[in-house]
């Protein structure tokens, strides 16, 4: 399994690149990389391609994988598809980097809930019953599913959770203590109190 920290939003609401701020002397897409190599994964950064230049600078072109040029889709499915196209084999856990506050024992659920079930195609979390699609692990399977209709023009739409609707997912509800690792940042207002 490959640690994907999805960092190829267009941060408008932020201004300026999310993964690239600093938080407690670390970038955000450090921190989330950290978090995923707790679990003793290897961990590369999902980018678009105005973005690879400065996360070279920061982590190496090797650890970086570039939004796929022919993928014809946007969002964090591009970064997603084009990490599974570059990895074909592998199954991914995904984070997105502005989810600051995520515990390593709720990613650690993800893990065992995986070990326990392997049946499932992605495993992710649920908030008031609304999924949380850029915290999950995405089977080889489940990926090779949406690549297939997306080339077949079966992908209706291109919101994760619409692809999760395509696959079979094991749910895991937030306890209501742990909605707030949840949070994701988009806008400096969001961040002043941490």
């Amino acid at each position: 399994m490959l640690g994907i920290v999805l960092c190829g939003g267009q941060s408008l609401r932020m201004g300026t690149d999310k993964g690239l701020l600093h938080h407690q002397d670390r970038l955000w897409a450090q921190a989330a990389c950290d978090k995923l190599s707790s679990l003793n994964l290897p961990v590369k950064f999902s980018v678009n391609p105005s973005q690879q230049e400065s996360y070279a600078g920061y982590f190496g072109n090797e650890q970086l994988i570039v939004d796929h040029s022919l993928l014809d889709i946007k969002g964090p499915l591009l970064g997603v598809l084009s990490a599974h196209l570059s990895n074909p084999e592998e199954d991914l856990f995904l984070l997105a980097c502005d989810m600051l506050l995520m515990e390593i024992r709720l990613l650690e659920k993800l893990i065992h809930s995986l070990k326990a079930d392997d049946s499932f195609e992605a495993y992710i979390f649920t908030k008031d019953g609304q999924q949380e699609p850029l915290c999950g692990i995405y089977k080889v399977e489940g990926l090779k599913k949406i690549v297939h209709l997306l080339q077949t023009n079966g992908l209706a739409k291109h919101s994760m959770k619409y692809v999760l609707s395509n696959l079979r997912v094991c749910e895991i509800a937030i306890e209501d203590q742990d909605y707030r690792y949840f949070s994701n940042f988009n806008s400096h207002a969001e961040i002043n109190g941490l």
